[in-house]
């Protein structure tokens, strides 16, 4: 692996991290309007209709969070460039 790659995929890490980061916030923000809709809407949504798209807009943004943050993580994990062989 060359230096130019590492650079590379700890630019690409960081880059997804910060993409984690926005949807942590987007997730944070559609679960509080999940649950303002749930409280109004109780026996409408939840365990006997099942959930809305608001419900699972919120889930799908925080695996999303999760995946591109961890992803970012590993690959910003530091390595060692390989010596060309002699």
């Amino acid at each position: 692996m060359r230096i130019q790659d590492i650079q590379d995929r700890q630019i690409l890490g960081a880059a997804l991290v910060v993409l984690g980061l926005a949807f942590g916030g987007a997730a944070a923000i559609a679960g509080l309007l999940a649950v303002d809709h749930m409280a109004l809407t109780g026996p409408m949504c939840g365990p006997t209709l099942g959930h809305c798209v608001r419900c699972v807009a919120a889930v799908a943004l925080l695996v999303a969070a999760l995946g591109a943050s961890g992803t970012g993580a590993w690959l910003m994990k530091p390595r060692t460039a390989l010596s060309p062989a002699t």
